[in-house]
């Protein structure tokens, strides 16, 4: 028999997750309080494969399954929420009509605070590097420099990154490849993207029509501190612009290796997510 490809389908990845969940519910008077926290880590092969959507990270070495072991693109190391439920004091010295509309309202809300997700897994494992060609010869490439295109070129690393003296990363600890068959590492140290926050607050009432019937008043407030997310670059979007400063002419690769160039990735937050405002909801419900 004449067999053109034979693919042999194996599960190389593996996972882990480590967390810890602290808990407190607490109801006095009108007031009932709940609140949770949760410190956790999720570990495991970057493959780029993900059954409930999206990938956990790009894999940069396809030669070496351990080498992509690090946070996943979904790892959220700190998480927090708050809910709140009171009743608001009414009054007793009114007539009917007033105390029908000032008693009997109902606060809620909630308040959500997560860390960043970790960068390098949500930007193509390389913060979306872009190799910019120098001015003796082409852009550095994993195919001249690794003498592979299965391998992701990967920026060196010269320093810890996140050490940024109040950046999120320090861009000049990213350094464009030069030697031959030497790549950037598969996994570099956690770099937190920005945190995560929103609170939301509601007040409802509900009237009564007649036995069994009521009309409930609610309005909602999503994001009633009108608190715009931060982003680190245009669009959502993180990039790494590497140069090859070369110092005589070769038709690829760097001799040297050039620094970040891009303005709009420095490690700063510049931007503020869009869609992220408050929103007002009225709503009517007739139960019966």
């Amino acid at each position: 028999m004449n067999y053109g490809v034979l693919n042999l389908v194996q599960h190389g990845s593996y996972s882990n997750y480590n967390g810890m969940v602290v808990a407190l519910q607490k109801q006095t008077g009108r007031a009932t309080f709940l609140v949770n926290y949760t410190f956790s880590k999720v570990m495991g092969i970057r493959d780029g494969q993900t059954d409930n959507g999206g990938g956990d990270g790009t894999t940069i070495d396809p030669f070496h399954v351990r080498a992509n072991y690090g946070p996943l693109a979904y790892d959220r190391t700190h998480l927090f929420n708050a809910a709140y439920y009171i009743s608001l004091p009414g009054l007793h010295e009114a007539n009917l009509f007033v105390k029908g509309l000032v008693n009997g309202w109902q606060l809620s809300g909630d308040t959500q605070l997560q860390s960043g997700t970790p960068l390098q897994p949500n930007t193509g494992g390389t913060m979306n590097v872009t190799w910019e060609s120098g001015p003796y010869g082409g852009a550095a490439s994993n195919t001249y420099l690794l003498g592979t295109n299965a391998v992701v070129l990967s920026p060196y690393l010269t320093c810890d990154p996140r050490n940024g003296g109040g950046k999120y990363f320090n861009v000049s600890c990213f350094q464009t490849p030069s030697k031959m068959g030497v790549n950037g590492p598969a996994v570099w140290p956690y770099i937190h993207g920005p945190a995560f926050f929103v609170s939301d607050l509601a007040m409802a009432k509900s009237f009564a029509v007649r036995e069994g019937q009521n009309i409930q008043f609610r309005v909602s407030a999503f994001n009633f501190l009108n608190h715009a997310l931060p982003q680190l670059g245009q669009g959502q979007d993180v990039n790494l612009h590497m140069n090859c400063l070369q110092s005589s002419a070769q038709a690829q690769g760097c001799d040297l290796g050039g620094g970040n160039l891009n303005e709009y990735t420095n490690g700063n937050v510049q931007y503020k997510a869009q869609g992220q405002h408050r929103y007002m909801e009225l709503a009517l419900k007739y139960t019966f």
